[in-house]
C-alpha cells in the first residue's frame, strides 16, 4: 500500500503547485497560453486525486500491474504538464489498459483531442461521461468540459447513424462496437464499411461520410439484399446544389434573352413596314421601277427576315425556358437518380432532351 500513499502525497504536492500558479496567473503575469496550461493542469489535478482514490479501491488487484499503471499515469501527467501531449497520450493509453477509471479516460481523451485523434477523443469523452454518471468523485466541471469538447470535435469528423435490428453485433471497418450506439458513430471523413451480424446472417453497407455531416446506414435483414446507404441532405430544406443552380440559371437567362431578341426583331420588322408606307404614300409598286419602290422592296425583304428571326428567337427562348423548368424539377437529388437535361443541337434544330433513370 506504500505506493498508493506515495501517489496521494504527490497529488497533494501537485495541488499546491497548481494553486500557486493560479495565484500567479490572477496577478496578470501569464499569457493566454499560460492560462490554457493552468486550466489543463487543474483538470489534471482533479483527475490525479480521483485516480489516487480509484487505485486505492483496487487493493485486491495485482499489485505489480497496478504499480505499472500508476507509473504510466504519473508519467502521462508529467508529460501533459510539459505540453508533450502525444507522449502523454501513449502513457494514458497504457494506464487505461489496466485501470478503466473515468479520470484516466478524461486525460486520455484530452490528449487525443490535442493531438488530432478526434474520433478516439469523442469515443473516450462519451465513455467518460457514461462511466462517471454515478461517480461522486468526478466534478461537474469535468463533465461540462467533456460535453463542450465533444461539441467542438463533432464538426471535425463524419458520423454514421446505424439502423439495424436490436441485438445485432455491429462493426465499423471490421472493428466491433463494444456497445449499441445511442448516438451516430463518429468516423474519419470518407468511405466506411458498416457490418451487422444477426440471426446467423451478416449484412454490410459502404457509406461515404462527409466532414461534419451525418449519413444513415440501414441494415435490413428482412430481404436478401445488403444494406442501403442514404447520403446526407444538402440542407434542411433540400437545398439546390451549385451545379443545379448554375444550370437552371443559365437556361433561364438564355430563355429570357430569346424573348428579348424576339421583341427586338419584331419591332424592327414593324419599323420596316412603317418606313415603306411612308415612302410609297399609299401608292403601289406593281410594274413600277422607281427609287422609292426599289427601297420599299428592300424594306419588305428586311421585314421578312426580322419576322423570321423574331419567330426563331421566340421558339428558342421557349425551348430554353422548358429546359430550365425540367432541370429545376427533375434534377437528381442523390446518386441513385441520374436523370438530367441534355442540350441537343443539329443543323436546323436546337432543343433539350431529358435522359436517365427515374
Amino acid at each position: 500500500m506504500r505506493w498508493r500513499e506515495g501517489l496521494a502525497k504527490r497529488c497533494l504536492e501537485r495541488e499546491r503547485a497548481v494553486a500557486c500558479a493560479s495565484r500567479f496567473s490572477r496577478l496578470g503575469a501569464g499569457t493566454q497560453n499560460f492560462r490554457e496550461m493552468m486550466t489543463m493542469r487543474r483538470y489534471v489535478q482533479a483527475a490525479c486525486v480521483v485516480s489516487a482514490l480509484a487505485f486505492a479501491t483496487l487493493a485486491h488487484a495485482d499489485d505489480a500491474a497496478m504499480a505499472e499503471a500508476q507509473a504510466r499515469f504519473n508519467e502521462g501527467l508529467q508529460l501533459a504538464d510539459n505540453a508533450k501531449f502525444e507522449e502523454a497520450r501513449l502513457k494514458f493509453l497504457q494506464a487505461f489498459a489496466v485501470l478503466k477509471a473515468p479520470a484516466v479516460l478524461f486525460n486520455l481523451a484530452s490528449t487525443e483531442q490535442k493531438t488530432g485523434h478526434d474520433v478516439e477523443a469523442i469515443e473516450h469523452y462519451r465513455a467518460f461521461l457514461k462511466g462517471s454518471t454515478n461517480d461522486t468523485r468526478i466534478t461537474d466541471a469535468m463533465r461540462d468540459k467533456a460535453k463542450q469538447n465533444i461539441a467542438a470535435l463533432l464538426p471535425k469528423v463524419g458520423q454514421v447513424d446505424i439502423d439495424a435490428p436490436d441485438g445485432a453485433k455491429l462493426s465499423v471497418d471490421g472493428k466491433p462496437l463494444e456497445e449499441w450506439p445511442k448516438d451516430p458513430v463518429p468516423v474519419t471523413p470518407g468511405k466506411h464499411t458498416i457490418e451487422a451480424a444477426f440471426s446467423g446472417k451478416v449484412k454490410s453497407v459502404t457509406v461515404d461520410a462527409p466532414l461534419g455531416q451525418v449519413v444513415k446506414a440501414k441494415l435490413d435483414f428482412d430481404n436478401a439484399t445488403d444494406g442501403t446507404y442514404a447520403p446526407p441532405e444538402t440542407g434542411s430544406g433540400g437545398g439546390w446544389s451549385t451545379a443545379r443552380i448554375v444550370t437552371v440559371s443559365g437556361l433561364a437567362a438564355v430563355a429570357v434573352t430569346g424573348g428579348v431578341l424576339s421583341l427586338v426583331f419584331r419591332s424592327n420588322a414593324q419599323d420596316n413596314v412603317d418606313e415603306a408606307k411612308t415612302r410609297l404614300q399609299g401608292g403601289s409598286c406593281i410594274g413600277v421601277t422607281s427609287t422609292d419602290c426599289t427601297i420599299a422592296r428592300q424594306l419588305k425583304d428586311d421585314r421578312d427576315s426580322n419576322v423570321t428571326l423574331s419567330t426563331v428567337s421566340l421558339v428558342g427562348g421557349a425551348v430554353f425556358a422548358a429546359g430550365a423548368v425540367a432541370a429545376a424539377v427533375f434534377w437528381p437529388t442523390s446518386s441513385e437518380r441520374s436523370a438530367r437535361v441534355v442540350p441537343v443541337t443539329a443543323p436546323g434544330y436546337g432543343g433539350f432532351s431529358l435522359v436517365g433513370r427515374f
